[in-house]
């Protein structure tokens, strides 16, 4: 009994650090292509936002601390944080901390903080009268604007970012049973007013996802879930969501222990 609790504990360590591999792995190739991209769009730089992925256990986790951050008090009201603290805004959003809100937790909520460009996508969307959400802030939390999106799907987890003022992306999907989800794509080319859905990988592959990013409105990277002695498992698309592939990559010797 004692060496197999030892067996699923050196398990979890495994999962947790190939999980937190292929996530960094994940944001670094997007920031490297976001680079190229900002240095060719110099007029469309917006500073670096702090984006969030799911961990292990379905938490939240900071990916990229780019010294923003959000806070949510013990009513649920949320509030973002610039420089290190430095600047506060509230936000016009109270999520549920009960947990009896399907959609409305704060790990079912994807925040981008940039001091350029804040972007929070929430709720519980059914594809036909309950749509997602998105809170767009241009001033540092001065003001918002909510958008809906009308025929969205996804309540679970959500990923949203932006690559310049104008274009972004999000990510929602929803579990379909055990150690399986759908996940569906959205884009934005008028800074978060309109979303447009694009194609998804989901009759490739469809799992719990822990990190989304994208370089362009093209090229994106869908980071998934350790699963079944399988991972990392990345799809990455070049053409707009026409077409997923698997990115091939190796793990460090290290993980195979």
């Amino acid at each position: 009994m004692k060496e197999r609790f030892i067996s699923i504990l050196n398990t979890k360590k495994k999962r947790n650090g190939i999980t937190l591999f292929y996530t960094v792995l994940l944001l670094i190739g997007v920031i490297s292509v976001l680079t190229a991209c900002t240095n060719i769009k110099g007029s469309e730089f917006i500073k670096p936002g702090t984006i969030y992925s799911i961990g292990f256990e379905g938490e939240q986790v900071v990916v990229n601390d780019a010294g923003n951050s959000y806070s949510i008090d013990a009513e649920g009201n949320v509030s973002v944080l610039y420089r290190n603290g430095a600047v506060k805004a509230n936000v016009p959003l109270k999520l549920d901390t009960t947990g009896g809100v399907l959609g409305m937790g704060q790990d079912n909520t994807g925040y981008f903080i940039s001091e350029d460009k804040t972007a929070i996508v929430y709720g519980f969307a059914d594809g036909k009268s309950l749509p997602l959400h998105v809170l767009i802030s241009n001033d540092k939390g001065q003001t918002w604007n909510d958008y809906p999106i009308p025929g969205a799907m996804g309540y679970e987890t959500k990923f949203i970012g932006f690559t310049n003022k104008n274009d972004g992306w999000l990510v929602s999907g929803a579990s379909q049973g055990v150690g399986s989800a759908l996940n569906y794509v959205y884009q934005t080319s008028d800074g978060g007013k309109t979303w447009k859905e694009i194609g998804n990988p989901n009759d490739i592959y469809s799992e719990h996802l822990t990190g989304v990013g994208f370089s362009s409105s093209d090229i994106g990277f869908l980071g998934y879930r350790y699963y079944m002695d399988e991972g990392p498992v990345i799809y990455w698309t070049k053409d707009q969501g026409q077409t997923w592939e698997r990115l091939a990559v190796s793990l460090p010797e290290k993980f195979d222990k």
